[in-house]
């Protein structure tokens, strides 16, 4: 039996995924309407973690950050059966990652941090990218790319327990601190009379663009922030990518310049929206209403 606990909105597909090729699999989550929704296709609800632990050779972990990782991973490590797999696909940090992994070293179980890039439609369709906190060699070993090749098309393999994540912060610090220059660029288009739609024009053409800038160029035009990544999430991430900066000794300026934008953005009620409700509240805060 495989399980997987996290069904949001990157777990959820990632799960039923792993349900179509498995044809079986134990699910938890809180709440449990997501854990219903797959049991209707054949998963099985497992009544606790330590349930779980039991009863799976192979387990992932799609979980919102780091406290829900502290409080769920020791205790399916303490209950999992030597050569029992973990694939934590939560985005946290490098040093969560390697202690978790020196203790499930200790219960002979296997703890790999695989976080992910791509968003809900990369999982849906297995086009995400993985970035992996071990070797290619020790990886094929563990007989899961069958079940990882279900959600991912990219693989990157990073050495080390903790540096899939230590990448995957670096990644998402550089598109969001992207997307606030996108909001002030858009900011300054505002003040000087440019309309959006000749700003997005020039700039997606140019050497200004980034990839967000093209991603999210359809939600800040129609107004929507649906979240694809919420804003809560932004920050989370980039506090940890600060403590990353912290715990090198290095500077990072543009890091706790992003930050701000993100922190005031939250402030003013969105951190439940879309990532790029950002670029709405850089526009209002510099004039545009």
């Amino acid at each position: 039996m495989i399980g997987f606990i996290g069904l949001g909105h990157m777990g959820f597909p990632m799960a039923e995924n792993w349900l179509k090729k498995a044809g079986e699999l134990m699910v938890c989550n809180r709440p449990a309407a997501a854990s219903a929704a797959l049991c209707e296709k054949g998963a099985v609800i497992a009544a606790s973690n330590q349930e779980m632990a039991e009863q799976c050779t192979l387990i992932g972990l799609s979980l919102p950050g780091p406290a829900q990782v502290e409080s769920v991973a020791p205790e399916l490590i303490a209950h999992a059966a030597p050569g029992t797999v973990i694939l934590d696909f939560s985005t946290v940090s490098p040093k969560l990652n390697r202690d978790m992994a020196a203790l499930a070293q200790t219960r002979g179980v296997v703890y790999v941090d695989v976080p992910v890039s791509g968003g809900p439609a990369g999982a849906a369709n297995g086009k995400l990218s993985l970035m992996i906190g071990t070797s290619e060699e020790e990886f094929l070993t563990l007989d899961v790319k069958k079940y990882t090749d279900t959600i991912g098309d990219k693989y990157f393999f990073m050495g080390a327990r903790g540096n899939g994540n230590a990448i995957k912060l670096i990644n998402n610090y550089m598109a969001f601190a992207a997307q606030a220059i996108n909001g002030e660029a858009l900011a300054m288009a505002d003040a000087l009379g440019i309309s959006a739609d000749a700003f997005y024009e020039v700039t997606t053409k140019s050497s200004g663009n980034n990839m967000i800038l093209g991603a999210k160029m359809a939600k800040i035009k129609n107004n929507d922030y649906q979240p694809g990544f919420a804003l809560d999430l932004v920050v989370k991430d980039l506090e940890l990518a600060r403590q990353l900066c912290q715990d090198a000794e290095i500077a990072n300026f543009t890091l706790n310049t992003a930050l701000q934008w993100y922190r005031i953005a939250q402030a003013k009620g969105a951190g439940k929206e879309d990532s790029s409700a950002v670029i709405r509240v850089i526009r209002e805060t510099e004039g545009k209403h």
